[in-house]
């Protein structure tokens, strides 16, 4: 990441690039890339996409395994049906060792890519869980996070809507958009209008979209 964090309204790279090209250094200033495992943790969840079918594309170069900044957990993206990815998270946070091995957590995710104005997005949404107890499962509702996306080459950078910030924003009047408060965070109940409205006015902001976590491919 080369860039210069002095203003909420500076991007994080050029936005209207998506390409396997190296994306040319803006300032000299380099700054260590945070954890995704801490960009996930306060990511905002949404009971609507963020994405119309008009909205979508498929990029053949984000198909593959990508390693975190950690070098321990795992982003595999599959090619499913028209214009979407099945991803398969490792998180070895919750592994445990088996046969002298650690094993992590997998799950499964149905993701869409799509281009709004300049920018790229992922809307990730979860695929059904494997639990059997139809009780249970009645009671699990399922949301959409979403991720402002820059592939570059084998570098892929992914920078999710920060939850604190719309709380804050919310609170002090400065967005107006359709939410549930839940345990003190915002899940978002918007149509999908509403949602790309939010998104592009705050594309650029550093606030919203916080610097950026990078994965490196593996294959």
């Amino acid at each position: 990441i080369t860039q210069n964090a002095t203003s909420a309204k500076k991007d994080w790279a050029q936005p209207s690039l998506l390409s396997s090209k190296e994306v040319k250094m803006r300032n000299t200033k380099i700054w260590i890339a945070l954890g995704l495992a801490v960009l996930i943790a306060g990511c905002v969840r949404s009971l609507h996409p963020l994405f119309t079918e008009k909205d979508l594309m498929f990029d053949p170069t984000l198909v593959g395994t990508w390693l975190d900044g950690d070098g321990k957990d795992t982003w595999t993206f599959e090619k499913s049906k028209d214009k979407s990815y099945t991803l398969i998270h490792f998180q070895h946070e919750h592994g445990k060792f088996m046969e002298g091995k650690e094993t992590g957590d997998t799950a499964r995710f149905e993701v869409k890519l799509g281009r709004l104005g300049n920018f790229f997005f992922l809307d990730i949404y979860p695929e059904e869980p494997t639990i059997k107890n139809d009780l249970y499962k009645i009671h699990l509702i399922p949301a959409h996070t979403f991720s402002r996306m820059w592939l570059e080459g084998d570098q892929l950078r992914l920078s999710m809507l920060d939850n604190d910030w719309l709380k804050k924003m919310i609170a002090e009047g400065k967005v107006q958009i359709t939410h549930e408060k839940i345990d003190g965070d915002v899940i978002l109940s918007a149509p999908t209008e509403d949602l790309q409205k939010l998104v592009l006015s705050y594309a650029q902001d550093i606030k919203a979209f916080p610097e950026p976590g990078k994965l490196h491919r593996l294959k």
